[in-house]
């Protein structure tokens, strides 16, 4: 469990099948999770990513977990249209996440809290109550950027907001980055992604990525009609942008990268083409930097970079 490899899986995939294309029911969901949990390739699961509005339906499920074995989640926050409405928003989850946590704490623990941002930069007073908000709870707040607009300076002036929230506190908020969808416009450029990854590598905030990394490896897909992400790009492109301090256009030319001779494995280090990175320095910038995505599903990525290390012979 110390190879490079297994390192780079550990706790990856956050189990997002309540969400499209996976689109599954609580019940298949929950019951998949649980599966998961209790499966030999569980140290690769991260939380069961959940709408805070499903909470409660969650009640005739807990049956499925235990004090040992505990449902783990990452709660995905009600979107909000404007700073003032996303305060009130924010207020109204935790309620319901602090009620939840106090009927079921030797069942669940609440890792994770998700907090989609309105188009807006949010205030220095509205990154203080969620981060308060989530050291009282003792969660970890991460909180999705929009690209939209003028997103270059919409990035970089709420990536500014959170890192001088940061900067002043003990407890830290995250960056959420969506990286695709269920249909082609969803997908953001390998510019924009780059952009993020960069700009939160200079302002040391730690980065989770959601939707579309299916796959390894980058490829055209005609369910989406576009290029969908893969999760070895985005990840190996995020870790070497700190180990090397790559530039946008390298990361760019990673995340593009469709060749999958491009990415190689050994025991001690993982590389793209001539850069590599070793085992010791992917589980610290997993760890504090580069953390994981959610996917729909757990298997699908699991198998194909199972299938794409034998492809190339295995661990050497």
């Amino acid at each position: 469990m110390n190879t490079s490899l297994s390192v780079f899986q550990d706790h990856l995939i956050d189990y997002a099948g309540l969400f499209p294309p996976a689109a599954l029911s609580l019940e298949n969901a929950i019951r998949n999770y649980a599966k998961y949990k209790n499966s030999k390739d569980s140290w690769m699961l991260g939380p069961f990513v959940l709408p805070v509005s499903q909470l409660k339906q969650l009640d005739s499920h807990i049956h499925l977990f235990s004090y040992e074995i505990p449902l783990t989640l990452s709660v995905v926050g009600g979107k909000s249209s404007s700073v003032t409405e996303c305060k009130v928003q924010f207020q109204e989850d935790m309620n319901h996440i602090s009620a939840f946590i106090s009927n079921y704490k030797n069942r669940v623990k609440v890792e994770i809290l998700e907090i989609p941002l309105p188009s807006d930069v949010p205030s220095l007073e509205v990154l203080k109550e969620i981060a308060d908000g989530a050291a009282k709870i003792k969660v970890y707040a991460f909180c999705e950027v929009q690209l939209t607009g003028d997103w270059k300076t919409h990035v970089s002036a709420t990536l500014d907001a959170i890192a001088e929230n940061n900067s002043s506190m003990e407890s830290w908020i995250g960056v959420k980055l969506r990286t695709g969808g269920i249909k082609a416009e969803m997908f953001p450029t390998p510019e924009q992604i780059a952009f993020v990854i960069d700009a939160c590598r200079k302002r040391n905030l730690p980065i989770k990525f959601t939707a579309g990394l299916h796959h390894p490896i980058r490829m055209y897909r005609d369910e989406v009609k576009t290029h969908m992400y893969g999760f070895l790009n985005i990840f190996l492109a995020g870790i070497l942008s700190y180990t090397q301090k790559l530039g946008t256009k390298k990361i760019e030319e990673i995340l593009s990268d469709e060749n999958s001779s491009s990415f190689s494995f050994s025991k001690d280090h993982l590389a793209w083409q001539d850069l590599s990175v070793t085992t010791q320095e992917i589980k610290k910038i997993r760890q504090k930097s580069i953390l994981s995505f959610g996917s729909c599903s757990f298997d699908e990525p699991r198998d194909e970079l199972r299938e794409l290390i034998n492809q190339q012979g295995g661990i050497i």
